[in-house]
């Protein structure tokens, strides 16, 4: 499904769908519209969520690497959306 997909620099994981708490597993992530994707990192005063199309994270093989203010991440982290 095409969207876009949330990255949580605070917990190095993707939002789940609908909201549901986080998730390592690109395809278990949510997809959310350029709409409800704008919302979300608008309301991350820290920068700690940014929205990627989906598209983009998978020719990418995954979340970004870098955070715009603190540098390089180490992606990992613990973790699901059940």
């Amino acid at each position: 499904m095409a969207g876009y997909m949330i990255w949580s620099f605070e917990h190095r994981q993707w939002w789940g769908p609908g909201h549901c708490g986080y998730t390592p597993d690109m395809e278990k992530a949510g997809r959310y519209t350029a709409e409800e994707a704008g919302a979300i990192v608008t309301d991350s005063v820290l920068l700690e969520e940014v929205a990627i199309l989906s598209e983009v994270a998978a020719r990418y093989g995954g979340p970004p690497k870098y955070h715009p203010y603190h540098g390089a991440q180490d992606a990992s982290g613990p973790g699901s959306c059940e």
